[in-house]
């Protein structure tokens, strides 16, 4: 005999809550308060799709026997009948009797494949739900309710905005019409405004990498340049691959030094100074001609950047 599944609340809330949206004549909402801090929280809540007929349901899950009894003594149960026409208790099968439920009040038992209705409940009439309950549902259970949908799976929105817009409005007025179609236009824009947020810094990132990649090339190139001129001079000064920079810096002043006060590059700057002189006189004129403008100037004093 396989043996019975033990429900943890959460799974079994979960579990009905499934359950209830397979119908799709059902809205149905899990773990909502309905209203400010202390107020009703049920596990499931559910509302038809009737525009004739305002049925919203809460379903109470109790998954042990002190638990029930707890909540029945208690009469917490009763808080919720300001926002439904019913309250249905949801348990595991064989956890409690149909006579053990409250008058008035429902039984849904989950079995090993199946819910399945044990009582009816006794409905009561309400028109309408506090003001708070509304604006809950609307703004917290259809984020909720688009939030579910993506993560059970990625398909396009069930919801169409306008027409719940429209639906809410023909029911509950056009204050609340108003507020969902200002949710689903906020959502719809905030969508696109995340998107383009979100291309915008992978454009932002493929440039900052290229422009990074390209001034890392840019500087090897210049390192490598750097390197062949490095190790041209360090061997034209006879040094070796493995000089230094101050060593090379020790040499080049070294060889400008002896360049200064060699006595044959003396020597040839002599030489060259009077090269300059004799040209100079040779373009002096001849007595008697009398120069024009087009005489090159003499040549001025040669220096030797050594």
């Amino acid at each position: 005999m396989a043996e019975t599944k033990r429900w943890g609340h959460d799974e079994l809330a979960h579990d009905l809550a499934e359950h209830m949206r397979r119908n799709t004549e059902i809205i149905a909402w899990e773990d909502m308060q309905l209203g400010p801090a202390g107020s009703a929280r049920p596990d499931v809540y559910t509302i038809r799709k009737s525009y004739s007929r305002f049925v919203p349901v809460v379903y109470e899950v109790k998954v042990s026997v002190s638990d029930f009894r707890s909540d029945i003594t208690s009469g917490k149960w009763q808080r919720y009948l300001k926002y439904c026409s019913a309250v249905v208790f949801a348990v595991p099968a064989g956890l409690i009797k149909k006579e053990d439920v409250p008058a008035g009040c429902g039984l849904i038992v989950r079995h090993d494949e199946i819910w399945r209705t044990v009582k009816n409940p006794t409905l009561q009439r309400l028109e309408t739900l506090p003001h708070e309950a509304w604006v809950k549902l609307v703004i917290d259970g259809i984020g909720r309710e688009v939030a579910r949908q993506r993560t059970a799976e990625p398909r396009s929105r069930a919801v169409n905005h306008w027409q719940a817009a429209q639906a809410v409005r023909k029911r509950h007025g056009d204050r609340i019409g108003q507020l969902l179609s200002n949710l689903g236009s906020a959502e719809a824009s905030i969508e696109v405004a995340i998107e383009r947020a979100h291309e915008q810094a992978r454009e932002i990132e493929a440039g900052t990498q290229r422009q990074l990649r390209n001034a890392i090339e840019f500087a090897r190139q210049g390192q490598d340049r750097l390197d062949r001129e490095f190790l041209s001079l360090a061997q034209a000064l006879g040094l070796g691959e493995d000089a230094t920079a101050s060593q090379l810096a020790d040499a080049v002043h070294d060889a400008r030094w002896r360049l200064l006060n060699d006595d044959e590059v003396k020597r040839l700057r002599s030489n060259l100074e009077s090269i300059r002189r004799a040209f100079n006189d040779g373009l002096q004129p001849l007595p008697g001609e009398v120069s024009n403008d087009n005489t090159p100037p003499p040549v001025g004093p040669v220096e030797y950047a050594l």
